[in-house]
């Protein structure tokens, strides 16, 4: 800092030199006039001409290049001491008015000292920032000055001599001051930059690991030369990291990252740029060609460095998961969306896994930008829609109910899994908007059903507890119901439970749909997160055993115990029992054995559009006449 504080000094000083340098100059021309007017001669020139070259100097050393001798630059404070030893000889040189107005008795004396007061005033005003060139300057002369007109003797002399004392004292103090305020401004201006310099620094970097965060990445990846590449950027996500902040608590957690972030550094190729830009998700981003090992296995070592036992962590064990992505050009938006995309497919071949974004995975990436860009296009439009399968009874053939279930057959890419239309419409945020019309399509289903006189045949959609958890997703559903005019008898909600919700709240809105008559149906019972608990509650009217459990039912012992099992739980609760993906008369005859009574699956139909649906007869149509989906497209509801 103080050698910025030096360098404004000097330059200010060397601005002010352009203004006071030609000021002295015309001053001291004048006085060689007078002299010369008053008989004056050599002396005077050569007073003039000492004046003249010294500030001669002073410009010469203002405009000069800061070079030594040497090539080396020179320290403002060398510059500053030229100034002011030039500064000290212009005094010198000015104290020799003195001799050619003999101690300022000629009679031309007064104007002299007004030259001279003029003369030392603007040496302080226009050098203020660097006190001793002013005070080098005025002290001398001065000086002499008072002493001179002391000598000359008389009260008028006696108080003009202290006059021009008090006159060097104010510009002795005047300098001094300018001089502690200008360096106290640049003090603070140098404090204020050091601050703002700190600050981006800060706003780059992680505070907790000292890596750089997402926008220090942005602003390093800008800096990265084309000619290094092709780059390759791993997204690395640590796998279990939750576990550790729930049971050991954040601080343990912290302590974690740092951990993390050392291996990686320590496995990073030389010149490596190293992120933290979420919570547990971390960047490696590097050239090619400096890695001293194949991309595959520094992937490998870092997930091993990362799996390594920490001794903090007893209980629980963190690994990671890395997406790979190599681009010839850095640029980073592109390189994480295809390293997270990468990333997503490691994680779904379980924990310590990497996995390179190749061409099947683009081809893939591609498949979801385009159905997340088409899908609201094909909502309004009506190309994405509801089907019907039907729910039949196993003693009698009867249809009991429907599945709205979605479908969408794209242009490009032919038909969209429902699970593919619920993620999209996630991602996009038109998961309110798809579940307002799949039960705008129930509503229709159900209205038409009201006008063949079926009441008793219900129609299901699927809710997912996360919508009901974030919206109004059971206003949408009363109210709905309400305009429309139709019975809350003949709908129901199927809810399949997930673990990651606020159970108040869901509850909460699940009581109110029931107590309006809608019926509740655990989906999917027996796996995931459904639980024995979830039996208790009341509202549950009914659970559909998961396909898993029904399918080849006939060649299974123990599946036909734990479907058993739950018939019998149902049972003594007072639960209807379904089962869904019936595919063979031997499996439908099993599930008639065991008690249950209701099903849907190929075996009787696939999903139908609703006026197929509205037609369909289980009682009239055989195995080798139903009508058959591609298997990829199974039984699988919208999750709203």
């Amino acid at each position: 800092m103080e050698a910025g504080i030096l360098r404004d000094q000097l330059a200010d000083l060397s601005k002010g030199v352009f203004i006071s340098m030609p000021v002295g100059t015309v001053l001291s021309a004048l006085i060689l006039a007078v002299q010369l007017l008053s008989g004056g001669g050599l002396a005077a020139v050569l007073w003039f001409a000492a004046i003249a070259l010294i500030n001669g100097a002073r410009v010469v050393l203002a405009v000069a290049r800061s070079e030594a001798a040497d090539d080396r630059p020179q320290t403002p404070g060398a510059r500053l001491s030229l100034y002011g030893l030039l500064a000290l000889a212009s005094g010198v040189a000015w104290s020799f008015l003195a001799l050619l107005s003999d101690g300022y008795a000629t009679p031309q004396a007064p104007l002299y000292l007004i030259v001279l007061a003029g003369a030392s005033a603007g040496s302080v005003t226009y050098g203020s920032s660097y006190a001793p060139a002013s005070i080098n300057f005025v002290t001398l002369p001065l000086l002499i000055a008072a002493g001179c007109v002391l000598a000359n003797g008389g009260v008028e002399n006696f108080v003009l001599a202290f006059t021009i004392v008090l006159f060097l004292g104010g510009m002795i103090r005047s300098a001094l001051l300018g001089q502690s305020r200008f360096r106290e401004t640049s003090r603070l201006k140098y404090e204020a930059r050091e601050f703002a310099a700190e600050m981006e620094r800060n706003s780059r970097r992680d505070p907790l690991t000292n890596l750089l965060n997402r926008y220090g990445l942005e602003q390093a990846i800008r800096q990265l030369g084309l000619s290094d590449g092709p780059f390759v950027a791993m997204l690395i996500d640590l796998d279990g990291f939750k576990s550790v902040n729930d049971t050991y608590g954040h601080t343990v957690g912290d302590n974690l990252l740092v951990k993390v972030a050392r291996r990686i550094e320590d496995h990073a190729p030389r010149d490596a740029t190293i992120a933290r830009i979420g919570g547990d998700e971390f960047v490696l981003l590097f050239a090619a060609g400096k890695s001293l090992q194949p991309t595959s296995e520094l992937a490998s070592a870092i997930i091993a460095a990362i799996a390594n036992p920490d001794p903090e962590l007893n209980s629980v064990r963190v690994g990671a998961s890395i997406g790979i992505y190599q681009s010839e050009k850095p640029r980073l938006t592109e390189m994480l969306l295809k390293a997270d995309f990468a990333l997503y497919a490691a994680k779904r071949g379980g924990r310590n896994e990497y996995c390179l974004f190749d061409a099947a995975l683009d081809a893939a990436l591609e498949r979801k930008n385009c159905i997340e860009r088409d899908l609201r296009g094909a909502i309004v439009a009506g190309t994405l829609c509801s089907w019907f399968q039907p729910l039949v009874r196993l003693d009698t053939g009867a249809v009991v109910g429907f599945e709205a279930l979605l479908r969408w057959r794209h242009d490009v890419h032919g038909a969209i899994s429902p699970p593919e239309i619920v993620t999209a419409a996630r991602e996009t945020g038109l998961l309110s908007l798809l579940t307002e019309t799949v039960f705008l399509n129930c509503c229709a289903m159900i209205a038409e059903l009201v006008r063949q006189g079926r009441p008793d045949v219900r129609v299901a959609m699927n809710l997912s507890p996360r919508e009901l958890e974030a919206g109004n997703v059971d206003d949408m559903i009363l109210d709905g119901l309400k305009a429309k005019n139709v019975p809350a008898a003949m709908l129901e909600i199927e809810i399949t439970e997930e673990a990651p919700v606020d159970r108040d709240r869901v509850d909460e809105k699940v009581g109110r749909l029931a107590d309006a008559g809608i019926s509740i149906v655990l989906d999917d019972f027996g796996t995931g997160f459904s639980t024995l608990v979830s039996l208790k509650d009341s509202r549950i009217r009914k659970i559909k055993i998961d396909k898993d459990f029904v399918r080849d039912l006939a060649k299974s012992v123990e599946d036909q115990a734990l479907v058993e099992a739950v018939i019998g739980l149902g049972r003594t609760l007072g639960i209807e029992v379904m089962a869904e993906g019936v595919e063979t008369d031997a499996d439908r005859m099993i599930l008639r054995s065991l008690g249950c009574m209701v099903a849907q699956g190929y075996l009787f139909s696939a999903a139908l559009p609703m006026r197929d649906a509205l037609a369909f007869d289980a009682a009239g149509t055989s195995v080798a006449e139903a009508r058959f989906e591609p298997r990829r497209n199974p039984r699988s509801g919208n999750a709203a």
